[in-house]
């Protein structure tokens, strides 16, 4: 009776306080509570004053992806995930990661046009998205899957991002080996920078500018990994954000359609307000 009531203890108690470690960019240790199957590090710190700012307006949402500046030009800035866990108390996943957005800066979605430059602000779903071939996903890369809990691509020769404005392929990936637009990105060149990526889903569902006259806000905003200049400083970008490479898995590895996963994108005071 002694062996059973022991065996039945330690089942409880495994069942009750789940653990699990995961690599993050900082190499902490995470805890999972077994309710939620949200890992979170109790080490690191996130601004909560913005996620639950950001809870407030968005009660939907389980999981925010921070993408936070101090001004509107700065064109660096931070990222952090924060999700809510047991009793909905926000847990802060991964702390502050330093980030490279827009070489002009952020600007509102509604305000911004493709092409200045700028990284869209505002608060966005993981993007969904049907390639040419009919394959639906979230994320892509050059690189083999990191092991996301997401639909992802690997890249094909022929994966075109339409970005010229009002043409038909304008924000959907098409079959066009090399990319003859003169905006559009071939994904197969863009080895490293694109080697994982998630979709932000600005200007998605519906999309604005793949018709004549309407108004191209953005196409092709992902997360993706630095790009840098030749003195071995990152670069910013045309409009996405962009992390260092571990930093990069570490959240990719994390987005979870569970929680209805949002990025939020601008200035600390417009995310909080």
């Amino acid at each position: 009776m002694r062996l059973i009531a022991l065996v039945v203890a330690a089942i409880a108690m495994v069942w009750g306080t789940v653990t699990d470690a995961f690599e993050a960019g900082s190499g902490a240790v995470a805890t999972q509570t077994a309710e939620r199957g949200v890992q979170h590090d109790p080490a690191a710190e996130c601004d909560m004053v913005t996620v639950e700012a950001l809870s407030a307006k968005h009660p939907s949402v389980d999981q925010f992806v921070v993408m936070a500046t101090d001004s509107w030009g700065d064109t660096t800035g931070t990222v952090e995930v924060a999700a809510r866990g047991r009793g909905g108390t926000w847990l802060c996943q991964l702390g502050s990661m330093d980030a490279m957005y827009g070489r002009s800066g952020t600007r509102p979605l509604a305000d911004r046009r493709s092409g200045d430059g700028t990284t869209p602000a505002g608060v966005f779903p993981l993007g969904e998205v049907t390639a040419w071939d009919g394959e639906v996903f979230s994320m892509f890369g050059n690189s083999p899957d990191p092991g996301v809990l997401v639909p992802y691509r690997d890249v094909r020769p022929e994966d075109c991002w339409g970005a010229t404005k009002n043409t038909p392929s304008y924000q959907h990936l098409v079959n066009r080996y090399r990319c003859p637009g003169p905006d559009d990105e071939w994904l197969a060149g863009i080895t490293e920078s694109y080697s994982h990526a998630a979709v932000i889903g600005a200007n998605l569902d519906p999309i604005s500018g793949d018709e004549p006259g309407e108004i191209p806000y953005a196409a092709a905003i992902f997360l993706h990994r630095y790009s840098y200049y030749s003195s071995g400083v990152p670069k910013p970008t045309s409009g996405c954000v962009s992390l260092q490479y571990d930093d990069l898995v570490a959240t990719l590895r994390l987005i979870d359609p569970r929680l209805n996963p949002h990025f939020a994108i601008g200035p600390t005071s417009h995310l909080r307000t």
